[in-house]
């Protein structure tokens, strides 16, 4: 662990009063709940903070104490004086809420994906660590801060979404200590999984069941992917819907080395969001960033300013031709 860029970061929050939290865009678990849970934070150190997200949070994180806080826009009048930039490692990430990085706003970036670009006038990047949640645990510990069930819901929430339950290479041994530590502190394992994972909505699984339907395996089994279109939402009359765990089946597939999900945007047919996962033979992390995009080793995302099939057949082509120079 870095302490001394840990310890820059800290000097930069003792020092600061009026603070804007954010993170990328689409939050997940990981980026709301260190989001929240670093809110809670200052509020304790009794700094001025506003949580702001271009996009709104999934509604499986909006029982997370504080969660309705999260604005689209800065309060009228709120000056910020720092930003902390979260789980993000690029400031385009933030999207619409890169409007408000200033260069009158100090920036302090808190991530753990290996291709940050260390943005920030404070940088603290661990690509080691399981989530930036259990970054913020070791940023609440090292300020003296006592954590209370609003400090410890939403870091829990954050390592056990970014681990996949731990189930995932970037779980460690500390990781575990750390949610000790927050059961310790008053979460509740059981509840929490109940409402991040078990309270899906009738939409979502049939949205589920309609990307499954055409799932695909190429590349003599080594190449899973799946798709949700623009029109299947239509059809059922919603702009959206939570996402998250659908590119976990095609990753279970025996013999797939490689998963990909193409998500189309309901209202623009030319704008694709793609997510990459791994079984940790191939760096996903490396294809994603040949589109703009990054994250991890085994998990990475991207988007295309292009039609679906265009965009699908960009991707899986160099996926394959990745995998076929790694054999």
């Amino acid at each position: 662990m870095n302490l001394k860029d840990m310890e820059n970061v800290m000097g930069k929050i003792k020092e600061g009063d009026d603070f804007l939290i954010t993170s990328h865009i689409n939050p997940e678990g990981d980026s709301a709940g260190s989001q929240l849970a670093f809110f809670h934070l200052l509020k304790k150190m009794d700094k001025n903070a506003v949580m702001v997200s271009q996009d709104d949070l999934p509604y499986n994180l909006k029982f997370l104490p504080d969660a309705d806080s999260i604005g689209s826009e800065l309060p009228a009048g709120f000056y910020p004086s720092v930003a902390i930039v979260l789980d993000c490692p690029v400031k385009e990430r933030t999207g619409a809420i890169r409007r408000y990085l200033t260069e009158q706003v100090s920036v302090i970036n808190v991530d753990h994906h290996v291709s940050n670009e260390f943005f920030g006038d404070a940088n603290w990047v661990e690509p080691g660590m399981s989530s930036v949640g259990e970054m913020v645990y070791h940023i609440v510990k090292g300020l003296g801060v006592e954590i209370d069930a609003n400090i410890a819901m939403p870091i829990y929430a954050a390592i056990i979404t970014d681990t996949g339950m731990f189930n995932y290479a970037n779980t460690s041994g500390r990781t575990h200590e750390v949610v000790a530590d927050l059961i310790d502190q008053g979460v509740k394992p059981a509840a929490m999984h109940r409402e991040i994972f078990e309270k899906k909505s009738t939409m979502q699984i049939k949205m589920l069941g309609k990307v499954l339907a055409g799932i695909r395996v190429e590349e003599h089994g080594r190449v899973a992917h799946i798709s949700l279109t623009g029109e299947m939402l239509r059809e059922e009359g919603v702009t959206d819907v939570a996402t998250d765990e659908f590119i976990n089946y095609p990753r279970s597939i025996k013999g797939v080395e490689v998963a990909v999900f193409f998500k189309e945007k309901v209202d623009d047919d030319r704008l694709v969001s793609v997510s990459f996962r791994s079984n940790g033979k191939m760096d996903v992390n490396e294809v994603a960033t040949r589109f703009g995009g990054g994250g991890h080793k085994n998990a990475s995302g991207c988007r295309i300013s292009a039609g679906l099939s265009e965009a699908r057949d960009m991707v899986l082509n160099e996926v394959k031709k990745f995998l076929r120079e790694k054999k």
